[in-house]
């Protein structure tokens, strides 16, 4: 399926006025993709080898820094990766990780990380950093950089980190991936509009590259004063199910079990293989509209809703279909006699819990039928038995079975 620019624009008079930048923070260090890299003069490193770093002596290897906070979950999740990679192309490749934060906070961390321990990861560590933060100016982490003979190679997400692409630098020289710009803005209908008054736009795109992602947004345009209406490299799926929470609130976790795709290829639709950025660059999916007439968010969906039907020939709409469930039920009130304290969590009714229990995802998505509204006290449980035990204080079982659950639904249009 290939995305294509559809645009409808109704012009007006001439319209002079330019967009005021919203600056934060200073930009005037930060260097870009194919810029020359001048390393710091020094660093403050800890772990890896013990060998002091000098980023200058590395510029016949591919070096990747990988800007990271100790509170990132996913940044720790990557990590075996990264050492695995360090460890297999070790002669080509020098991985290091960076933080702001100081030894202290890093080195207690470390010593408490079971999860790295086990995974052997002793990457080096620059700390207490300032000098490589100003240069690659990020807001949120992972942020990875590629640098190779002496120039910026890349700036991009840590799924694209692979040793097909590590290789594909250090032989070619130079690669392309997408870019992570935590402080790029979209602007579908800029060019199109330029500087004159429109009474109304909607633009309908692929990938931005260098945009970060955004979800329905509405807002007052700077330049025209019109009511922006927007999204920016979306998978389908999470701009169809970001739009719907807008036009009808759902009370459960969208998981992937409440999704019916009725479509040729899913993969078009949602990241089924959890590729990330590249597969991204290739199906996400940005949007602009914008509107004289100032409306509810719930109108202003039904409308962005509908642009997305027409211009992707699909069709979406909630419905009820049988899937397999952890279904709670009234049962006998049984004391309880485990070794695991009830003191753990306290859930107000059994709602709360069964939205919080999906959002753990160890079971299929909860069907609740008891509908409680008293305060359930559950400490930590491993399996369904564990949690049986619990329940059963306050005459509730789980079992697993099908249930009869809200699916949103995408369907091509023949």
């Amino acid at each position: 399926m290939k995305l294509i620019l559809v645009t409808y624009i109704v012009l007006m008079t001439a319209f002079n006025s330019s967009a005021q930048s919203d600056k934060k923070i200073d930009l005037s260090k930060a260097i870009k993709v194919g810029d020359i890299f001048v390393p710091p003069s020094a660093v403050q490193q800890m772990r890896g080898t013990g060998k002091p770093i000098d980023l200058k002596k590395l510029k016949d290897k591919v070096i990747i820094l990988d800007f990271f906070d100790t509170f990132c979950g996913t940044c720790i999740q990557t990590m075996p990766k990264l050492q695995k990679l360090q460890d297999k192309l070790k002669n080509k490749v020098q991985i290091i990780t960076v933080s702001w934060q100081d030894k202290g906070t890093l080195q207690r961390f470390y010593d408490k990380n079971e999860y790295l321990k086990e995974n052997k990861v002793n990457l080096p560590v620059i700390f207490s950093d300032v000098y490589l933060k100003e240069r690659f100016p990020h807001k949120s982490v992972p942020h990875v950089v590629l640098l190779f003979n002496g120039k910026v190679q890349a700036i991009t997400g840590n799924k694209v980190i692979t040793e097909e692409h590590v290789l594909a630098l250090y032989e070619k020289g130079q690669i392309d991936l997408p870019l992570k710009d935590d402080f790029g803005t979209g602007n579908l209908l800029g060019q199109a509009i330029g500087e004159r008054q429109t009474k109304g736009a909607v633009s309908l795109s692929g990938y931005q590259n260098g945009v970060p992602f955004e979800s329905f947004r509405k807002q007052q345009d700077s330049v025209t004063g019109l009511q922006k209406t927007s999204f920016y490299n979306s998978s389908i799926y999470s701009a169809v199910m970001s739009t719907w929470a807008k036009i009808e609130k759902a009370n459960y976790i969208p998981r992937p079990e409440r999704l019916l795709l009725i479509v040729k290829d899913p993969n078009v639709y949602k990241d089924t293989a959890n590729v990330g950025d590249i597969w991204y660059a290739e199906h996400a999916i940005s949007y602009e509209r914008m509107d004289v007439i100032r409306r509810t968010d719930s109108a202003q969906a039904r409308l962005l809703l509908h642009d997305l039907h027409t211009f992707l020939g699909i069709r979406t709409y909630k419905a009820m279909k049988n899937i397999e469930c952890l279904i709670l039920k009234p049962c006998p009130v049984k004391s309880y006699s485990g070794k695991i304290p009830l003191e753990g969590m306290t859930y107000a009714g059994s709602s709360v819990f069964a939205v919080m229990t999906d959002m753990g995802r160890q079971f299929p998505p909860v069907l609740d039928l008891v509908k409680s509204k008293g305060e359930i006290k559950l400490g930590d449980y491993s399996n369904l038995k564990e949690l049986n035990e619990q329940l059963a204080v306050y005459g509730i079982v789980a079992e697993i079975g099908m249930g009869e659950q809200e699916v949103l639904v995408i369907e091509e249009v023949e």
